[in-house]
């Protein structure tokens, strides 16, 4: 990273949790601007290339691709209107979602947003929260996708001007909207933090805002909406 961002990794801006270097790379992607994470993402696609799946491989390229410009269309669609050749890992094996309700946050907001996970979680639902999960060892371009695209019925969005400005946020937004463009449904539930607008959600979505609402009563609210979705998927 020194070599091709100009970036100490072991700084100490970037000492995150254990300070081991995935947990540094991170910190490095939650907290720098896409201009700065794009060319180390770049460099780790290369060096991991020869070992990688081909197909993996080009999900990351285009992964990188959306992080340098809106334009590039979500995964599963093609310009012409055509299916593309790409699918995730998830789409490949299952539909299904494997959790109930998955949580993108800019690190600025934990505390608040650990406090709605940990309610949930204590009322039995199945949350996507990172420091829950064993992320070891795990790509996580291609796992947060998989995760936020096609694996969580909800998807809770707290939106911020820190939120946009950071490339894993955004790769984890542009994730969670192509899922939705592609079921053609409502699982993208945006919370606001201030009046940042989150690009390519129509503002015309209903949204949350959290300024006087206690993270015990987001969850609740979050609960609510997910009892309605099995109530009426009972029917």
């Amino acid at each position: 990273m020194q070599d091709v961002a100009g970036v100490d990794i072991y700084s100490l801006q970037y000492d995150y949790e254990s300070g081991s270097k995935a947990n540094r790379l991170r910190a490095f992607w939650n907290n720098e601007s896409d201009e700065a994470v794009v060319p180390v993402l770049e460099a780790l696609i290369d060096l991991s290339s020869a070992d990688a799946n081909s197909s993996q491989v080009e999900a990351a390229r285009r992964i990188v691709n959306r992080l340098r410009s809106e334009t590039v269309p979500p995964f599963g669609n093609s310009v012409s209107g055509q299916e593309s050749v790409f699918t995730t890992p998830l789409e490949q094996s299952s539909n299904a979602s494997i959790y109930d309700v998955a949580l993108s946050f800019a690190g600025e907001q934990r505390p608040y947003v650990m406090q709605v996970a940990e309610a949930l979680r204590l009322a039995g639902v199945k949350v996507f929260y990172d420091e829950y999960e064993d992320l070891w060892g795990k790509d996580l371009i291609v796992e947060l996708e998989r995760v936020y695209r096609s694996g969580s019925r909800y998807v809770v969005v707290f939106v911020s001007r820190e939120y946009i400005s950071k490339a894993w946020t955004n790769h984890e937004r542009q994730s969670a909207l192509a899922g939705r463009i592609q079921r053609q449904d409502d699982s993208v539930l945006p919370v606001h933090f201030d009046d940042t607008q989150l690009p390519g959600l129509p503002p015309s979505i209903g949204y949350l805002d959290v300024h006087n609402m206690r993270s015990e009563d987001l969850a609740a609210r979050i609960q609510r909406k997910i009892r309605e979705t099995s109530e009426f998927s009972s029917i």
